[in-house]
This record gives structure tokens, C-alpha cells and sequence, in this order.
């Protein structure tokens, strides 16, 4: 099989983590050219092309991880339009490594949507914010936990997006997108973030996700310790769907970090390898 060859635009922390998987990896993929804001910035790979965005459409496969909205949907719209397809972990724009990560959030939302049975969808799905949280609940600053964060790679230097449930509202609209079958936008959610939440030490308080058919929600919860929830420590993301028949079903794994969002990206194209085009929701 011929290799692929992929415009991988961005190269940031998932951006680098995936520029080398695709080096490195087994599938027969190579790195064809990147687009970047700065083409002068350090640390770009030496022997790749760097280009335009608009350049790198014209590869076989597109990878977009520089976020964002106004470029990357324009970026979409060509590439989709020429027939390339495009993977993303941009949830401005969906993509199955833009939930959860190391966590198969997606993909089993997919597969017991498919029993058209799922009643409620409950989680804990940004991890930026279960680490600081977690760190509060040990006695930590609001401050001093994210900072911690920010020097471990698990929260952006203006973590504004997660802090404030950016990032969770929108996950939780993409995967009620793929529960109940028809587009749920970010305007949906009712969403608060944890900026002024007090945590006192010795409680557990997450972010959690919450979303029926007729209601999502995100803000942050004190937890009963018995509450499956509550175990997420850390990075780890939790999802669980409750199910119309009383049964549960829950994943669970990391949900932060350029290695484990690249590997999710990686799966993505290993589908496109084996010739798969899913089709996750209409907009209807």
C-alpha cells in the first residue's frame, strides 16, 4: 500500500506528539508539509516543508491541530470539498480525538446510540480541570494548582477555555450530538466553570458533564465518595450512560497531554487506513 501522505497543520504540544507518531508508527503514513502560524518558530522538524495552510489541503489526508474556529473551518470546508479528508481534534469543528482523548468517550457513545437506548449521559470530561480540582481538594490554591498544571502540560498558559467549562460544554454538546442523533451546538449547554469554586480540603469537587435529551449541563459538583465519579484523580476522564433498561455503562481513562491526544489522532487515521468513513450524526 502506497504511504499516505499527511498536511499536518499545527505544531503544537498534540501537534509535535502526533507529527512524530506518524513518523515513527507502523501505519504507512508520512508527514507530506505543516502549516504553522510562525514558520520561524523553534523546533520545527528539519525536511518537511513548511507551508500555508491552504498548501497543505492538497495532501491526502489533512491533520488539524491548531484550533480555533474561523481558519480551521474554511480549511475544513476545502478539503472536504476536494474529497480529503480531514482529521481534527478541534471540537470547534468535532473529531473523535477532541473528546476525551485516551478515553473511548466517542466511539462507545456510538455504539450504545445504536441501540437508541441511552437516557442520560454524566461525566467528568476535562481533565485540566479535574487536576486543579483534585489538587484543591488536598489543600492546594486555586493558584498554586494551576500552575502545577501549566508545568506538567495540563493546562494552557490562558486556561480560560477550561477553567471557565468551554471545553466540557462543548464536549458534552458533541456527545449528546452522537446520543440522541442530531446536532447539539455549544449555546445548549448551560455551563459554569470553577474559577470561584471553594473546595475545602478532604472534599472531592469535579466538573461534571450532564446531559438528557431535553437538558445539558456543566458546573462543578461536590461528589459523594461512593459517587463512580469520584474516583477520577488527576488527568483521568470518566463517562458514563445510563440506559433506558436501568443498566450502566462507564469508560474511563487519560484525558489530558499532547502523547495521549496525538494517539487518539493516530486512531483516527488508522480508521481512514482501513478504508472507514463514519458518519457520527445529522444535522437534522
Amino acid at each position: 500500500m502506497d504511504r499516505l501522505r499527511i498536511g499536518l497543520i499545527g505544531w503544537g504540544t498534540v501537534g509535535s506528539a502526533a507529527g512524530e507518531l506518524i513518523a515513527d508508527g507502523p501505519l504507512p503514513l508520512t508527514v507530506a508539509c505543516i502549516a504553522v502560524r510562525n514558520p520561524e518558530r523553534p523546533g520545527l522538524p528539519k525536511g518537511i516543508p513548511v507551508v500555508a495552510p491552504e498548501e497543505a489541503l492538497t495532501a491526502d489526508v489533512v491533520v488539524e491541530l491548531a484550533g480555533g474556529l474561523e481558519g480551521p473551518r474554511s480549511w475544513a470546508r476545502a478539503a472536504l470539498d476536494r474529497g480529503v479528508p480531514y482529521v481534527t481534534a478541534n471540537k470547534a469543528l468535532l473529531g473523535s480525538a477532541s473528546v476525551g482523548g485516551g478515553t473511548p468517550m466517542i466511539e462507545t457513545t456510538q455504539h450504545m446510540a445504536a441501540t437508541g437506548s441511552i437516557a442520560r449521559i454524566r461525566g467528568v470530561v476535562n481533565a485540566t480541570t479535574t487536576y486543579i480540582l483534585s489538587a484543591m481538594g488536598r489543600g492546594e490554591s486555586y493558584d498554586d494548582a494551576l500552575s502545577e498544571a501549566q508545568a506538567a502540560g495540563y493546562a494552557e498558559a490562558d486556561p480560560s477555555f477550561d477553567v471557565d467549562g468551554h471545553d466540557a460544554a462543548q464536549k458534552l454538546a458533541i456527545l449528546a450530538s452522537v446520543a440522541w442523533g442530531r446536532w447539539r451546538p455549544e449555546a445548549d449547554v448551560t455551563a459554569r466553570g470553577i474559577v470561584e469554586q471553594p473546595v475545602a480540603p478532604g472534599t472531592i469537587v469535579r466538573l461534571v458533564a450532564d446531559a438528557t435529551p431535553d437538558e445539558l449541563t456543566v458546573g462543578p459538583r461536590i461528589l459523594d465518595p461512593l459517587d463512580p465519579l469520584s474516583v477520577t484523580e488527576g488527568v483521568e476522564s470518566m463517562l458514563e450512560l445510563a440506559m433506558r433498561d436501568g443498566s450502566t455503562v462507564r469508560v474511563s481513562g487519560p484525558g489530558a497531554g499532547g502523547p495521549v491526544t496525538a494517539g487518539a489522532v493516530y486512531a483516527d487515521l488508522a480508521r481512514l487506513v482501513n478504508g472507514e468513513r463514519p458518519i457520527l450524526f445529522s444535522r437534522g
